[in-house]
């Protein structure tokens, strides 16, 4: 699994390499970060770490103070958070007291709250919710067959893309779930996230334009499913 952590890189939150970073990697996890380009913007090379990361956790912690009461935190970490959230990756935002909500910022996520007087509390949580992440388990499953690759990559970064995935476990039929379609060497596939444990089917669903692909349910451990239309 790789994590991507977004915070700020001042001495004040040297804490996050000093603690957040062994969390990780001791539960096998790769850490990823922007801290070669830091900046008010983040760069296309920042996105694309974003998005082939499985998660973010983004430490939104004060900056500058604003009155009495409020600060301001960093504009990376928060357009971090927003990419993450844009690209439906599994999102904890860990917010420090007295920082202004950043109102309107939108995408459903956890929030864990942070006092620098009362760390502890703050890294007992995050442990608990990296744990869960790193126990749930992650397929990447090929989309075959190659008449709807061909037909779908030219068409892949438009707009009316669409693909969710869903699981048939004993006779039960879960939500749908969203999914993002990754072109990679030789094909697409898909990640499908959190399976159940037992005897897990997988349907896999396409809409692209006017045009809809749908697998039968297979089985996860082929690793591969085969789109038909309509």
């Amino acid at each position: 699994m790789k994590i991507f952590v977004a915070y700020g890189y001042g001495n004040r939150d040297k804490w996050v390499e000093d603690f957040i970073f062994p969390i990780i990697e001791a539960f096998g996890a790769e850490v990823v970060d922007g801290k070669e380009v830091p900046g008010q913007i983040i760069s296309e090379a920042v996105r694309n770490k974003i998005r082939s990361s499985d998660a973010l956790i983004a430490f939104v912690t004060r900056r500058d103070k604003i009155d009495d009461r409020l600060w301001t935190t960093h504009r990376w970490v928060t357009d971090e958070l927003t990419c993450a959230i844009d690209h439906e990756l599994s999102v904890i935002e860990v917010r420090e007291t007295e920082v202004d909500d950043q109102g309107g910022m939108h995408g459903d996520r956890q929030r864990i709250s942070y006092d620098e007087k009362e760390r502890d509390k703050c890294l007992l949580e995050l442990v608990k919710a990296i744990g869960a992440w790193c126990r749930s388990t992650t397929a990447r499953l090929k989309l075959l067959p190659e008449s709807f690759v061909s037909e779908l990559r030219p068409i892949l970064q438009g707009p009316r893309i669409n693909c969710t995935y869903k699981f048939l476990l004993g006779s039960r039929v879960s939500e749908d779930f969203p999914a993002r379609i990754l072109p990679l060497a030789g094909g697409l596939a898909v990640d499908v996230k959190n399976i159940p444990h037992g005897q897990v089917f997988v349907q896999i669903q396409v809409q692209a334009q006017d045009t809809t692909w749908t697998s039968d349910f297979e089985p996860i451990d082929l690793l591969s499913v085969h789109m038909q239309r309509g």
